[in-house]
């Protein structure tokens, strides 16, 4: 039996999202709903289609749902047609006499899975709905989240019949909140590697991520002491004031997402990673695994979840901030040993993280989960 599968996810950051909006306004305007799709795939931000491309070949019949404005757009165009601006209309009134948030939003989604009807709903990170819409539709479908990332508002964990996460800290609490969670590993999706431009390193070292005392207090340390150091650029988004002055503000490149991403990434000697503060120590994330993927050293805190997981010698670690500072200056003069270890963290990530090996262990977990739910006598 071939189940069906729709997957919620979303394009982060999206400021990234809405400078290639604007980049390509003209041609974006002519496109249907799909081609938007394909063109929003293309970019390689987040997860892109790393999950529903390998579910078809694994014998699913699988879409991506981007919950972003110029998709809702797209999707709401094809559903209604000529009747949107009446169903647009009839939404404002019915909000003056009991407001909605996101009404329109949350009735496309619903109008959708209900046109897809999914077997199989899945919805990866925070998507800012509401996890009980999901709920509503569990009369029908399996309805699996996939979280290694702060509980999002309006979000319970009994509403999922199944949530995936990278971490144990996380798996733990989903079981103590009674509901069933495995662990769902991050990997690499090695198609990216043709999309990629070949060349010589750009970039000593650098950094892509969120900096702010929120969530990265101690990371955010991190890059203010590596930012001391010409050689070193950073990229991602910045929660806090800094001064104009500050040397963290002079490192700081801007943001980027999926390919421009990925390919900072193949042109840097060293990728430095660091965690979210509230990982519990487990050094888990999904740098990780793109910057080994594309073939860069990875520099990253120690921890006891990476030493339990991943053999020597296929990243380099660190330990205070002064030590990562001397140990990019270390690798930095030795080109061999750099490239040699980069080299076989490659290979370790193609042998155990490559997303089509993952999407079959994850597509039998599915499958038996969805009998389990609606037809046992099948499993």
């Amino acid at each position: 039996m071939k189940l069906r599968l729709l997957k919620f996810d979303t394009i982060n950051p999206e400021a990234y999202l809405k400078t290639k909006i604007v980049t390509n306004k003209d041609e974006i305007e002519k496109m249907g709903r799909k081609e938007t799709l394909d063109w929003i795939i293309s970019l390689r931000s987040n997860f892109s289609d790393f999950y529903t491309y390998y579910f078809r070949k694994h014998g699913w019949e699988a879409e991506e749902f981007f919950v972003t404005d110029i998709y809702l757009k797209k999707v709401a165009d094809e559903l209604y047609g000529n009747k949107l601006g009446i169903i647009n209309s009839t939404d404002r009134i019915k909000n003056l006499i009991r407001p909605v948030k996101n009404r329109r939003k949350l009735n496309v989604i619903s109008d959708y899975i209900k046109l897809y009807k999914p077997d199989v709903i899945f919805v990866r990170e925070q998507t800012g709905i509401p996890s009980d819409l999901w709920k509503n539709s569990g009369k029908h479908s399996l309805i699996v989240s996939r979280l290694a990332a702060p509980l999002p508002y309006k979000w319970a964990p009994s509403d999922w019949d199944l949530i995936l996460t990278s971490t144990m800290v996380y798996k733990k609490f989903f079981e103590i909140n009674n509901v069933n969670s495995i662990i769902n590993h991050n990997g690499f999706d090695f198609r990216i590697l043709d999309e990629l431009k070949a060349g010589e390193k750009k970039f000593d070292v650098t950094f892509i991520g969120g900096v702010g005392k929120r969530f990265w207090k101690k990371r955010t340390k991190l890059i203010e002491k590596l930012s001391e150091m010409e050689n070193f650029k950073w990229w991602g988004y910045i929660e806090d004031e800094f001064p104009k002055d500050s040397l963290i503000i002079k490192a700081w490149q801007g943001i980027t997402s999926g390919l421009d991403m990925l390919q900072i990434y193949k042109d840097s000697k060293i990728v430095v990673n660091d965690y979210v503060d509230m990982a519990d120590g487990e050094g888990v994330n999904q740098r990780i695994f793109e910057v080994m993927g594309v073939g860069s050293l990875l520099l990253t805190r120690e921890s006891e979840t990476l030493k339990r997981n991943f053999p020597e010698n296929v990243f380099a670690t660190f330990g205070s901030d002064e030590d990562c500072k001397e140990r990019i200056k270390y690798f930095l003069s030795n080109d061999a040993e750099r490239e040699e270890i980069a080299k076989k963290g490659q290979e370790y990530i193609k042998s155990n993280y490559n997303y089509d090996n993952l999407m079959k262990d994850l597509s039998g977990l599915l499958r038996e989960s969805y009998f389990t739910k609606f037809e046992p006598e099948a499993k």
